[in-house]
């Protein structure tokens, strides 16, 4: 059995006790309590898995090395709540605003469902102070731009504050607390414009959990009845890793060095469903990844109720079509040959029907427009259903953007019309479903939702030059891009990476207005302006905003005449792809060859470089 070194006084609080070996400890010493004993009791056989990891105490060593507790989600804090100082700025915040945040952070951030709310709020209200800081300073890193009634310090604050104890922590033992702040630090370093920074937590935060899952695996075989007392703290394991999972992808954005394992092959299980888990209730076996198959006899219908793994399985085929579509936009530009042109039907036909069995295993309410968003904002979930959504319309809008790309050099003009109609489509679904939203007063403004609003916008933009195939023709292209722009506004407001975003769009908004100024060259039989028109999907629609390091050749600079489509940088960058000095009369001459040396990969290894980190150099190249 464990033996706890505590005193009564921290025993009876519930909050760790922390000290050298011998009284006073740091609480008792701070509120001059002279009756400080510590004792060594024996732990209780009975108590939950948060009580029963494996410690080693160690006498006389550093602070905080007397307990380490390896699963608490929300422990003692290392340094408890203190009188405020410049270092510990939530030290003056009130239960009340805490679990203001925390009620935020479960709207805001469905993809990132790993705390239990009930057991959460009842100890913040409990005792405020035995919520770790380095969590609550996470939390707040996000929440607190969308609290301005509260009065708070800037996210940057909480985040400075956070890094520095993580940074300091992060040798100590892993911890259920210390991964999900990281996890939590994926999201605003993401936001902020820093997305090695962002990977790195995403890392730390994987391995953690890995860690602490092997631990809970070997204590479930050994203890099997104490196990079963500590089931939440298990399932937030469970949730912690997925949500992992889904941020490697979201950040990897379909570069070659993601190395998150295929999700069929993962051996960890899925979350149980959030009635279940909010209730603390075993419901029916757990599924695992290689049962989320219309041939496995476990699967069933998903709900809301299974939002997380609905939307993790569908980062997981989204990442994948990103990644085929960059590996099939260096394809086309290097083998034109029938055979690699055959595999890469084939392997476009197998993702489409991963992404197909995925929708089709998702109930019907799930499925927008079929189903309205205002009914799952009326049910609290409407942030919720809005990423799953997303994600099947920007994989779907992906998927048909490389087979219209692949098929220009080609005499399919049936494919080409299907895959334009699927574009539009899909553009206006994510307008639709970001609109709608607005209008129930339930936003959702994130990072990923910024990008997908940025993708639909330059499809929005396209449809303006090309009405005849838009839904709803010019006036609804153009409402729709005004919306989309409108949207990326607000996205600024709150994420410094819509910044890079809002300035790719208003540049290649002056490039599509070129377009409708010169509308001879996109007459039907015009193939050349069709050629180029289609090729700036490929430009455009970028998860990045700054030019590739190769830009045109000498060669065509110096054939370039007329006036230039290019726009004057702004703060000295040359950020968009707008940005080439190639006047616009000639990208309309070139051949179907020059055009497609003249466009650059819309994601690969550099992809980073979108974010105006000037961290290009740092991220790893791997050819």
């Amino acid at each position: 059995m464990r033996l706890s070194i505590s005193c009564d006084a921290c025993r009876e609080a519930k909050v760790k006790c922390i000290h050298e070996g011998h009284p006073p400890c740091r609480r008792c010493q701070r509120r001059n309590r002279q009756a400080c004993v510590l004792t060594d009791p024996r732990a209780s056989p009975l108590r939950p898995r948060r009580d029963s990891e494996r410690v080693q105490h160690k006498a006389r060593s550093a602070p905080r090395a007397a307990v380490a507790n390896s699963t608490v989600n929300r422990a003692a804090p290392t340094n408890d709540l203190q009188p405020t100082t410049p270092s510990n700025p939530i030290a003056s915040l009130s239960a009340s605003t805490i679990i203001c945040a925390c009620d935020t952070y479960r709207k805001k951030f469905p993809v990132a469902n790993f705390l239990h709310y009930p057991s959460l709020i009842a100890e913040i209200s409990a005792n405020p102070s035995s919520v770790d800081p380095v969590f609550v300073a996470s939390l707040f890193s996000l929440c607190a731009r969308f609290l301005p009634e509260h009065h708070l310090e800037a996210g940057e604050t909480y985040a400075e504050y956070a890094r520095a104890e993580l940074a300091r922590k992060a040798f100590e033992a892993p911890s259920l607390y210390l991964a999900q702040s990281s996890a939590m630090m994926v999201f605003y370093e993401w936001g902020s414009g820093h997305p090695y920074k962002a990977w790195m937590y995403s890392g730390m935060a994987t391995y953690m959990v890995q860690s602490l899952l092997r631990t809970a695996d070997d204590s479930m075989e050994q203890n099997p009845d104490e196990f079963q007392a500590s089931q939440i703290q298990y399932e937030q394991l469970v949730r912690t890793y997925w949500v992992c999972f889904a941020q490697d992808c979201e950040l990897s954005s379909g570069a070659r060095q993601h190395f998150s394992p295929s999700f069929r092959q993962i051996s960890v299980p899925l979350p149980i469903s959030d009635h279940d888990f909010n209730f603390g209730r075993r419901g029916s076996p757990r599924l695992m990844p290689a049962n989320l198959s219309r041939d496995s006899p476990l699967c069933m219908k998903m709900t809301i109720d299974h939002g997380l793994i609905v939307v993790t399985r569908g980062f997981d085929i989204s990442v994948r079509i990103l990644r085929f579509a960059n590996e099939s936009r260096r394809g086309r530009t290097s083998s034109t040959t029938t055979d690699s042109l055959s595999i890469q039907q084939r392997n476009w036909q197998i993702l489409k029907e991963e992404l197909d069995e995925w929708r089709a295993l998702q109930d019907f309410t799930l499925q927008y427009p079929a189903t309205s968003v205002q009914a799952h904002v009326a049910l609290g979930y409407g942030e919720l259903f809005a990423y799953i959504n997303l994600i099947y319309f920007m994989s779907i809008l992906f998927l048909y953007r490389d087979q219209l790309l692949s098929s220009l050099k080609q005499v399919h003009e049936s494919r080409q019309d299907r895959a334009i109609e699927h574009l539009f489509e899909a553009a206006q679904s994510i307008g639709g479903v970001l609109s709608a939203l607005e209008a129930s007063g339930a936003p959702i403004i994130t990072p990923y939702s910024g990008f997908s609003a940025f993708v639909a916008a330059h499809v929005n933009m396209y449809g303006t030059v090309s009405p005849l195939r838009y839904p709803g023709g010019q006036e609804r292209a153009e409402a729709e891009k005004k919306s989309n722009f409108s949207y990326l506004e607000r996205l600024c407001k709150f994420w410094p990476v819509g910044h890079s975003w809002w300035r790719t769009v208003q540049e290649a908004n002056k490039f599509y207005q070129s377009a409708k100024n010169n509308q001879e060259h996109v007459l039907a039989g015009d193939r050349h302006g069709h050629i180029t028109l289609a090729g700036t999907l490929d430009e455009y629609g970028d998860i990045r905003s700054s030019r590739p390091l190769q830009g045109p050749s000498s060669n065509t600079r110096r054939r370039a005449t007329g006036t230039e489509a290019n726009i004057p940088p702004q703060g000295g960058q040359m950020d968009s792809p707008a940005q080439t000095h190639l006047p616009f009369s000639d990208q309309f001459t070139l051949d179907s060859h020059e055009l497609e040396m003249l466009q650059w990969p819309f994601i690969d290894e550099t992809w980073s470089s979108g974010f105006d980190t000037g961290l290009d150099s740092a991220w790893p190249n791997f050819g």
